[in-house]
């Protein structure tokens, strides 16, 4: 192999002194990448705002149509651990060419959906697309941004993928109120073309021919993290209609038994899907728990305002995208100004002040939910301080790793980021449903119901937040303020 001291990891430092700036075509070709991540959130917040129409039109309750977000982001997390294969086996452009063509398939057949299985089938061909593109963005930047300008570059990243929730709900809103959901997909085409054009001029070539012939992949390795990622959001999605019963226990403890001989096979082979190693580094497990926690609480309140502004408040989908603009607006904007200031504070200062004014806002919506304006203020401050979580937690968590770690370590954190979505989302959807029916069953309107049944869901995402905290500040004892410094190999070598 061909290996290398950590002290020639790139640097964004000058002989002179002086800072090394950004290469442009760089960022171009991650901004290509996170197009597709963009129009894959972009889906989904635009859908969020017509699940309430979609409920009615195809005739399913919250507990269904949220499939169409928790489905997308299983698939997703199955196909991400496979990334590690993928990179030492495919030149990145090929890789970038694939996820293009696959996430346009899923947007056609989402354009001419007339069913909501075809619908779903939609959104799980895009996940698969989005699947290739997530790992190879972080791979990108590990391979080529020199180590103290990884933070402003997953700021960058984030930048992309944030304006989607500030852009989406307002443009779901306007093209229900004026057309229809199907051109939700329709008006995404446009931008896969640019995402191919750019990317196709800006990708750079990365690979690893000695890799390629030893690459392979195990497919029962994949099969058993997949029945057991698969398990776990079963047993989440139905734990409400089930009561909490000995179903869902069942199916909770046979998930995280298929899990466990998953990490052992791993442990045991010589290429394994995905180096579970990683989590040998204290610092990074932390990590994977925080972003667990961050991001299925952002995805969980962003499933539960939609439907509490117009089926609480009686809102218009154009009325409640406008009402949660400002939130998505700040949220998009705190990502990279974080990321930017990584490189001169300990992160997880960061992340502390973040879960603490989280931890606040999720009690304003449990104590004042009858006031929209104050709903809305208090998303804008939940969004803006969510971005001192995100972005600080994955850089921190990444920088703890050797670099000859860094592909597995991104392929376990995207996997846990969007099976922290996918939790978030159908416990979200589970407890609004749940408490909804019941507040329906003792005669209450249906906006008395949705009014009564949001604050007692948020309890779950405020207890999520407290336990952020907690995780956060053992952060400071059990990680490092420096990655590794360790002989490594590029970052496709195990």
């Amino acid at each position: 192999m061909n290996e290398r001291s950590a002290s020639t990891q790139p640097t964004d430092r000058l002989p002179n002194g002086g800072k090394r700036p950004m290469q442009s075509t760089l960022v171009i070709a991650v901004v290509s990448l996170a197009i597709l991540t963009f129009l894959g959130i972009l889906s989904e917040t635009s859908l969020n705002i017509a699940y309430s129409t979609l409920m009615q039109e195809f005739a399913i309750d919250a507990s269904v149509v949220q499939w169409l977000t928790t489905g997308y982001l299983l698939l997703l997390s199955v196909a991400i651990p496979a990334s590690p294969f993928m990179v030492r086996r495919f030149a990145t452009k090929a890789l970038f060419i694939a996820a293009v063509s696959v996430f346009t398939v899923g947007t056609i057949l989402g354009a001419f959906a007339t069913n909501f299985p075809l619908l779903l089938a939609a959104r799980l061909v895009m996940a698969l697309g989005t699947g290739i593109s997530l790992p190879l963005i972080t791979n990108i930047i590990l391979e080529k941004a020199p180590l103290e300008q990884r933070g402003a570059m997953l700021g960058i990243v984030s930048l992309v993928t944030c304006a989607a929730p500030a852009i989406g709900p307002v443009f779901g809103g306007i093209v229900m109120e004026y057309l229809n959901w199907h051109w939700i997909f329709y008006t995404m085409l446009p931008f896969l073309v640019i995402s191919f054009l750019l990317g196709m001029a800006t990708v750079p070539e990365i690979r690893h021919p000695g890799d390629k012939e030893q690459a392979s992949i195990s497919m029962p390795s994949l099969l058993l993290v997949a029945a057991g990622l698969s398990g776990l959001i079963v047993a989440v999605s139905f734990f409400a209609s089930w009561n909490g019963d000995w179903r869902f226990w069942l199916v909770l403890a046979l998930s995280m038994a298929v899990l466990t001989i998953f990490a052992l096979v791993q442990l045991k082979m010589s290429k394994p899907l995905i180096e579970v190693r990683v989590f040998a580094y204290p610092g990074f497990s932390l990590g994977m728990m925080i972003l667990l926690m961050a991001s299925g609480s952002v995805l969980g309140l962003n499933f539960l305002l939609p439907i509490l502004l117009q089926r609480g408040f009686g809102m218009s989908s154009l009325s409640a995208a406008l009402t949660l603009l400002p939130g998505a607006v700040v949220g998009a904007i705190s990502a990279p100004l974080i990321g930017s200031s990584l490189k001169n504070h300990f992160p997880p200062k960061f992340i502390v002040i973040g879960f603490v004014v989280v931890a606040i806002m999720d009690a304003i919506f449990i104590a004042v939910t009858g006031n929209v304006w104050v709903i809305a203020v208090a998303y804008a401050v939940f969004m803006a301080f969510s971005g001192f979580v995100l972005v600080p937690d994955q850089t921190h968590a990444l920088n703890q790793l050797p670099s000859q770690l860094n592909a597995d370590g991104s392929a376990v954190m995207n996997t846990v980021q969007q099976m922290a979505g996918a939790i978030g989302t159908a416990v979200a959807s589970a407890l609004i449903t749940e408490f909804a029916a019941m507040e329906l069953a003792d005669g209450a309107s249906q906006s008395q119901a949705y009014l009564s049944a949001f604050p007692a869901s948020m309890w779950v995402l405020a207890g999520m937040a407290l336990l952020g905290v907690a995780l956060a500040a053992l952060m400071f004892r059990f990680s490092t303020r420096r990655p590794p410094q360790l002989v490594v190999t590029d970052v496709a070598h195990r």
